[in-house]
């Protein structure tokens, strides 16, 4: 038997070749044989090298983060830059690498699989977005958005390549389908770090999820025609089938990287209601070697990605869309199994080395020695042209189905990042139709959309934040004792405070029904007619959820901003049984302080809530609150504070 060279066994060849050979075992030990020498003897050369360069990866990573995070712009953005400035490309263009020196190329591309194990596993964990209770509320929106958004993507990018760049129009409409992707793994990672929860991220999940979907698919079908037109004759026929073929065999796959979770990561009836380690009697062997719980642990992680990842090489080798196969698992596990098992990807330290690793392969990969003047105007359409369908079409689709204001105002920023799977569609569509003009064109302007979607992504998802998120150093003002002041901010808070603005004995026993009642009875008053109740309660929702506002001594204070108010709205409730708000010691809450302010005077609020604080911070002055008998003692109760 001839032999096989290391280049020729690599990648997805390996996979279909070793699979082919499984189906007649007697000539594997043939191939193990007649491989090993040869593979042993490569590997040795190049080992010294993968682990310098592993090691450059990871410092420049980390020193680029550093940088960037010093300079507050987006962690992940330095972490590319870093990658890029060790990668072969700039090293050989600088001078400090030989250009005929291969071998640290090839190091650095021995580490190229890692991307693909990352973007799998991205692909895994947004199947959680699309958990059913999560698109019962997002899922019609998600789906307008994002075909609105990739239709006027597609349409633009081609059109502007078609008419203006004079491109041939099947690259031109495959270059325009790879516009749709987006890049999830970057955008959940800011999502993830910064803690935002909420309908943003279910909507954003939804959309970048049934984006990339729908991108697979077009890019798909313009394969199948490029594969057809090059056989000489396409049909119908001959599109549909291999099409609908490989979407199924991705789905089939998908559900064989659940049944394995499903075996290995175990809900246990036992374990939930006791919450002990001891297996239930019905266990088998295996379950009780092998299986793990669903909390979150490095050993979940560990057998997520090693499942996934199988899957996914599966699916790659074979030439079905990947990540249909990790994103239907996630979907799967999402549903049918624990959503527990996705907690296990945000295990902060993991998830850390995991994104650098990341962003540090997909820097040191970039590359620009394929761009000349030629294609420069192609590459300049490209940007424009998908930078302004991500916007327009996102901003539209939002306006079709009455999103609030606040998200259409931040949405349509959060789809610029491109990275993984569009460098992959790029690659393989050169490949296919023989024209390295495309890798030429999208690689540049994917680095574009690396680094500029990522910090455009980064200040929009801190502008939410801003939001939706206090003050948390001020409100702590309420476990200090503080001097009465008299200063603009007390006036601003005293100025507001009359007989219609108090609730006594509000009638409520939950935290959700206090706050659905304060903001209904904010929306009833004289010029309260601005306040949008359904996003004053989103809001207040996530606001909680990244910091408690219960402030201790029975006294919470839950607080937004809000698009359309102009002036402050202030409201004082006093609850006779009293409700839990979660933050400093979890005890029940009786006095409820509500504040709405705009999101354009961000300085009152500020004022507001360090007013609150500072006032309410008094032993006395609660409980002289707690002791009036109607709104005028409230009023000069809080009016004769110390």
């Amino acid at each position: 038997m001839e032999a096989f060279s290391v280049v020729q066994i690599a990648g997805p060849d390996c996979c279909r070749l070793l699979l082919a050979r499984w189906r007649r075992p007697s000539k594997m030990p043939t191939i193990m044989v007649t491989l090993f020498p040869i593979a042993a003897a490569a590997v040795v050369d190049v080992i010294p090298m993968q682990i310098v360069a592993f090691g450059a990866l990871m410092l420049a990573a980390h020193l680029g983060s550093k940088l960037f995070n010093r300079l507050s712009l987006p962690e992940p953005a330095g972490q590319l830059l870093g990658g890029m400035l060790v990668g072969p490309w700039f090293l050989r263009t600088v001078g400090i690498l030989d250009g005929a020196n291969s071998l640290y190329s090839g190091a650095i591309g021995g580490f190229t699989f890692f991307v693909f194990v990352f973007i799998a596993v991205v692909a895994f964990s947004i199947g959680e977005e699309l958990h059913i209770d999560r698109l019962k509320h997002v899922g019609k929106s998600a789906l307008v958005i994002s075909i609105t958004q990739a239709i006027t993507t597609m349409v633009l990018i081609t059109g502007g390549l078609f008419l203006i760049a004079r491109r041939p129009l099947l690259e031109s409409l495959m270059i325009g389908s790879i516009g749709i992707a987006t890049a999830p793994a970057m955008t959940f990672v800011l999502l993830n770090k910064l803690k935002i929860e909420g309908r943003l991220r279910n909507i954003l999940g939804s959309v970048e999820v049934l984006c990339d979907i729908i991108g697979v698919i077009v890019f798909s079908l313009l394969v199948q025609i490029a594969q057809g037109m090059s056989d000489g004759h396409v049909s119908l026929g001959r599109l549909a089938a291999p099409l609908l073929r490989d979407l199924g065999m991705a789905h089939l796959v998908g559900v064989g990287v659940f049944a394995v979770l499903w075996v290995l990561v175990r809900r246990r009836q036992s374990l939930v209601e006791h919450h002990t380690d001891a297996l239930a009697a019905h266990d088998g062997l295996l379950t009780r070697v092998l299986a793990e719980h669903p909390s979150p642990s490095a050993q979940v992680f560990s057998v997520v990605v090693g499942a996934v990842s199988i899957g996914v090489g599966i699916s790659y080798s074979l030439h079905y869309p990947f990540l249909v196969t990790a994103t239907f698992a996630g979907f799967l596990v999402a549903n049918l199994h624990s959503r527990a098992i996705f907690d296990s990807l945000k295990i902060s330290n993991i998830a850390a080395l995991f994104n650098l690793g990341f962003f540090a392969i997909v820097g040191s990969t970039v590359r620009f020695d394929s761009f000349d003047s030629s294609v420069g105007l192609a590459v300049a359409i490209y940007i424009a042209a998908r930078a302004v369908g991500k916007v327009s079409g996102t901003h539209l689709g939002c306006r079709i189905v009455g999103e609030d204001r606040k998200i259409r105002s931040c949405l349509p920023y959060l789809v610029f990042p491109q990275a993984g799977v569009a460098a992959v569609e790029a690659v393989y569509a050169g490949a296919i139709l023989q024209d390295p003009v495309i890798p030429a064109i999208l690689l540049p302007s994917i680095v574009v959309f690396e680094i500029g979607g990522t910090l455009m992504s980064g200040f929009t998802l801190e502008k939410w934040r801003s939001w939706v998120a206090g003050e948390e150093a001020e409100l702590r003002a309420t476990t200090r004792e503080s001097e009465r002041t008299s200063d603009p901010s007390r006036n601003l808070l005293l100025s507001g405070l009359r007989q219609d603005h108090v609730i006594l004995e509000l009638k409520a026993d939950t935290k959700n029904s206090v706050i659905e009642a304060m903001v209904a009875h904010a929306h009833g008053l004289p010029g309260g007619e601005d306040i949008h109740e359904e996003e004053a309660l989103q809001l207040i929702a996530e606001r909680e959820k990244l910091f408690a506002t219960g402030m201790g001594h029975g006294l919470a204070i839950p607080h937004c901003r809000l698009l359309g108010v102009d002036t402050p709205v202030v409201l004082w409730a006093r609850l006779k049984e009293g409700v839990v708000f979660g933050g400093v010691d979890n005890e029940p809450c009786r006095l409820i302080i509500m504040i709405l302010s705009s999101v354009s005077d961000p300085d009152s609020h500020m004022k507001l809530l360090g007013a609150t604080a500072r006032i309410l911070g008094k032993q006395e002055t609660r409980e002289a609150l707690l002791e009036a008998e109607d709104a005028d003692a409230f009023i000069a109760a809080m009016n004769s504070a110390p």
